[in-house]
Order: C-alpha cells, then sequence, then structure tokens
C-alpha cells in the first residue's frame, strides 16, 4: 500500500532504510554525549545505564540529519504542509535484560512554553523534566505526526511495538485486531499521536537493544488561545 494511503487509513506506515546503520551508530554515539552533558535529561535504571531520556529538542541539534533526508521531508510536507516543525524529542531503550511491556495508550500530551489558567483548550498540567506539558486536544493531534526513527531492529524477541490500526480515527477498536511491528535499523515509523499503541515485553534472552528516538511534528507554530510551543524548529531550516 502507498505509504500516504496507509496512513490515512491505518495511522501509521513504515519509511524503509531512511538512514544507514552506519548512521544509526553515529546517532547512538551523539545522544550518548548529549545525555552525558544533560544527565538531568536522562532515564536511567541503575547503574548508569541511560533507557530514555527527554528534552533533546534543547540538548542536540542532529535531529536535522533525520528531517533533512528527502524521504523524511518531503512526506511530512505532503502530509501536514510547509509550515509544519518539530516540537518535541524523545529517546526510549528497551536494552537487554529489562523485559517490561507497556500497555496500550494514546499520546496525548505535548510540551508547551508555559501553563495558563484556567488551562483551556488543554488540560491536565504537568511539568515533565522541567518542562510544563499538557494534554493537547484531538483537533490538534490530529494534524500532527510522529516520527520513530529505529536505531537497531525491531523483532519479536526485543519487545516490539504493537498498535491498532484504525484507532487514530473516532470509531471503537477491537485489541483483536493488534498488529506486531517489525523494523530495520535506519527504518522510520510513521503514526498518528491518537494511534493506540503499546509494547511486548521483550524476551529474557534477548542481547539486543531497541533504541529508538520519537519525534513529533506539528503541522504549525500557533497555537491557541495564548499558549506557544515549548519549542517549535522548522523543518524547511537548512
Amino acid at each position: 500500500m502507498d505509504p500516504a494511503e496507509e496512513l490515512l487509513e491505518s495511522g501509521y506506515t513504515i519509511l524503509a532504510k531512511v538512514m544507514s546503520h552506519a548512521e544509526c551508530e553515529s546517532l547512538i554515539a551523539e545522544i550518548d554525549r548529549a545525555f552525558s552533558n544533560r544527565p538531568g535529561d536522562a532515564i536511567e535504571a541503575g547503574q548508569g545505564r541511560v533507557v530514555g531520556g527527554r528534552n533533546l529538542i534543547d540538548a542536540w541539534s542532529g535531529w536535522r540529519a533525520i528531517t533533512q533526508k528527502a524521504a523524511v521531508r518531503n512526506f511530512l510536507i505532503e502530509q501536514i504542509g510547509p509550515a509544519a516543525g518539530l516540537v518535541r524529542i524523545l529517546y526510549f531503550d528497551k536494552p537487554p535484560g529489562r523485559g517490561w511491556s507497556l500497555s496500550m495508550h494514546r499520546d496525548r500530551t505535548v510540551a508547551v512554553a508555559r501553563h495558563h489558567q484556567p488551562p483551556d483548550p488543554f488540560s491536565k498540567p504537568t511539568v515533565k523534566a522541567g518542562v510544563p506539558h499538557v494534554a493537547a486536544t484531538e483537533e490538534l493531534l490530529s494534524q500532527m505526526i510522529t516520527l520513530r526513527l529505529h536505531l537497531d531492529a525491531m523483532h519479536d524477541d526485543n519487545g516490539p511495538l504493537v498498535v491498532i490500526p484504525g484507532s487514530h480515527v473516532d470509531r471503537p477498536q477491537a485489541e483483536a485486531n493488534l498488529q506486531t511491528i517489525h523494523c530495520q535499523a535506519g527504518d522510520v515509523f510513521v503514526m498518528r499521536p491518537l494511534l493506540s499503541h503499546g509494547s511486548k515485553a521483550a524476551s529474557a534472552k534477548t542481547t539486543d537493544h531497541r533504541r529508538v528516538l520519537h519525534l513529533e511534528v506539528a503541522a504549525e507554530e500557533a497555537l491557541p488561545g495564548e499558549y506557544h510551543w515549548y519549542r517549535f524548529e522548522s523543518i524547511q531550516k537548512e
């Protein structure tokens, strides 16, 4: 199926082989250095092992190597327009020996410059790693796209992503429709934030990491009311 059609119908698609293996290895090293310089943004699981992190948009400019790839940039412009901008970067790792699963959910939280009272039209104001966040409206979220660059292959043994195709639109979806996602290192999994997704537990015997860069892209810089994005970086800027 054509990627644009698949995104519209299923809420996700895969852009294959966007980055080479060498480029993925370079990005892993860059991210490690970024979190070494800003340890407060890293999520650790004991013994200094970083299993995730926030605020990479503040500490690292290497994301442009991803969004400037023609396959990614052209797809974003086609789907959400030339005014699109990156608004948040997260990092996840499911390292060997860490076999957790993640329950099904939709990504509703966005990073903003500051909270407002009352929080309308948003809700549930929180602070994550020092940055204000709110639960966004479905109208806003439906205009956004998430890019998940897989820095390692994602397979059955290292806790793959699971999704419910079509769950990004307002209609009931049964978990019987659950689809397991497999990706190669360098593939970009593209999804709508409202797609219901989770992940399986990794096998205790796996020796493979599952490292992912999670980039959230908005259609435009404007937000409702007095709100502003915490950061907005145009994907058109060289």
